[in-house]
């Protein structure tokens, strides 16, 4: 029978009380309580031997209570604590040292399965009447959900450190009054700062916000919105390492507990100082680009009536002149007619294109294209090959302008043939857009011209004014579509310009 409680708290035997409870129930209330017990109990003797256990440990450890009894303890102890239990034991009675009376220490526990779970265990002894020896009284608890637990979450921190620590913007977290908590490596090293400098300071007080005051109270007006729950974003200027001014895309994120509660602020600012530096020297380009353009049509307008005089004045005295001299005076006459392309072609290009749209039926074109220049090929001893494409293949453009694009493509395929040869002009449907493909069988595009094909003033050709190309991108972009320039199946070159196709139910789509 295991003794009472009063009994086990003496560390000797006593008289029984008068008024005490008979032994049977004693017994009961004992046997009671190790039934009611949620955590396994387990008593033994001073040889580890089982004497009694709980019913919980059926439900934890796989045992009943009745296969315990009588077993040696280290049966729920894994190696090496299995072997060196009855050591434990006997130095403990021999010497009364011990690492595990009176407290708790988290072991691994052995279920009857083989398989190990952690538990926490006190021992407490419990002294028996009579001399019979200790008995010590072990109480288990599982925290195998504890642990999984916690690894869980030292799993998410390691995860939220990786992502936090090895983004390159600059992040951050403020509670909603603005007080920093936290703030990646990232944004220390673009401050110049320590963690401890800016750890539990208000967020504004911070050396990325000295810039100046504006930004500051920018800062606070953003803290206040985001802290009632609205995502914050503006440009401002930080404060780099040394005196380096920074440009930033900043912005601020409220984060929400279930409750719908802002309990987070989390600041993420993106260096944008490149970005702005290659927009000024954007804008600096467009504007010089712009005075150049106005520059040269008003130098082409100007020099663009005298030639056109030079030239009615050469034809006038030709008749008077020699052979030799009219001979001369044709080469001149002809190199002022180049002129004059030259500078009616810059006019074009450097005007604003004004797109006058309607729905173009890309068939007729190319058809309409084909049959303009056929004469031109059949003098040039060539062949245009015109394939529509399947079904009605529309775009929202100017005819005018495509149709002279167009042309000029063709007509340098045609020059690049030279004698015989195949122009092959087709289209075709390509997702949300329409291909409209010109190809050759000539010599095809160098290299060194292959970069710089669409640039002004780029040309192979003796008499080009290297404008052409140039004005074709200029009015593909203008429709929002492109054009490119490659390689040929048929040998040659290969010029693709792509068009948005009419999208249904838009104004110029047809019935």
């Amino acid at each position: 029978m295991l003794p009472t409680v009063q009994e086990s708290c003496l560390s000797g035997p006593s008289e029984p009380r008068a008024d005490a409870a008979p032994p049977e129930a004693t017994e009961t209330l004992y046997r009671a309580l190790l039934r009611a017990a949620l955590d396994p109990t387990v008593a033994i003797d001073a040889t580890g031997t089982v004497v009694t256990a709980s019913e919980s440990v059926r439900r934890v450890f796989g045992w009943s209570p009745d296969q315990l009894v009588g077993r040696d303890v280290s049966v729920l102890m894994p190696e090496p604590h299995r072997s060196e239990h009855g050591g434990y034991l006997e130095r403990y009675l021999r010497t009364g040292q011990t690492t595990i009376l009176g407290r708790t220490r988290e072991f691994e526990v052995r279920h009857k399965d083989g398989h190990t779970l952690p538990c926490e265990l006190s021992v407490a002894r419990a002294d028996t009447p009579g001399g019979a020896g200790p008995l010590f009284i072990g109480t288990f608890r599982d925290v195998s959900e504890r642990k999984r637990s916690e690894r869980a979450r030292e799993e998410s921190e390691r995860r939220f450190r990786a992502i936090f620590e090895q983004s390159f913007q600059y992040i951050g977290l403020l509670d909603p009054r603005g007080v920093l908590l936290e703030a990646n490596q990232a944004a220390l090293d673009g401050a110049g700062v320590s963690r401890e400098e800016v750890i539990g300071r208000p967020f504004w007080e911070t050396r990325w916000w000295t810039v100046s005051e504006e930004s500051r109270t920018r800062l606070k007006e953003g803290i206040r919105e985001a802290a009632a729950g609205r995502f914050v974003r503006f440009e401002t200027e930080h404060r780099g390492p040394g005196d380096k001014i920074l440009a930033m895309d900043f912005s601020l994120k409220p984060v929400c507990n279930a409750e719908g509660e802002v309990v987070l602020l989390i600041p993420e600012g993106r260096d944008i100082s490149e970005l702005k530096r290659a927009q000024r020297a954007e804008t600096a380009m467009l504007r010089a680009l712009a005075t150049i353009g106005e520059s040269a049509a008003m130098l082409a307008h100007e020099i663009k009536n005298p030639i056109t005089a030079v030239n009615l004045a050469l034809k006038a005295v030709a008749h008077q002149l020699g052979e030799d001299q009219q001979a001369v005076l044709e080469d001149l006459a002809g190199r002022m007619r180049r002129l004059e392309r030259i500078m009616r072609r810059t006019l074009t290009f450097t005007r604003p294109i004004e797109l006058k749209p309607e729905a173009v039926e890309i068939g007729a074109l190319l058809r309409q294209v084909a049959e303009q220049l056929h004469a031109e090929a059949a003098r040039r001893g060539a062949q245009i090959e015109c394939e529509p494409g399947e079904g009605v293949l529309e775009v929202s453009g100017d005819l005018q302008l495509l149709d002279e694009v167009l042309t000029n493509v063709v007509q340098n395929a045609l020059e690049a043939l030279g004698a015989g040869g195949r122009v092959r002009l087709w289209a075709k449907a390509d997702d949300d857009a329409v291909r409209i493909v010109v190809e050759d069988g000539g010599p095809g595009i160098s290299a060194e011209l292959m970069g710089k094909l669409f640039t002004p003033f780029a040309t192979s050709k003796s008499g080009g004014t290297g404008l052409g190309l140039a004005f074709c991108k200029k009015v593909a972009e203008a429709h929002g579509g492109t054009i490119e320039a490659g390689a040929s199946p048929l040998g040659g070159a290969r010029f693709t310009l792509r068009l948005p196709s009419i999208q249904r139910g838009s104004p110029h789509a047809r019935d």
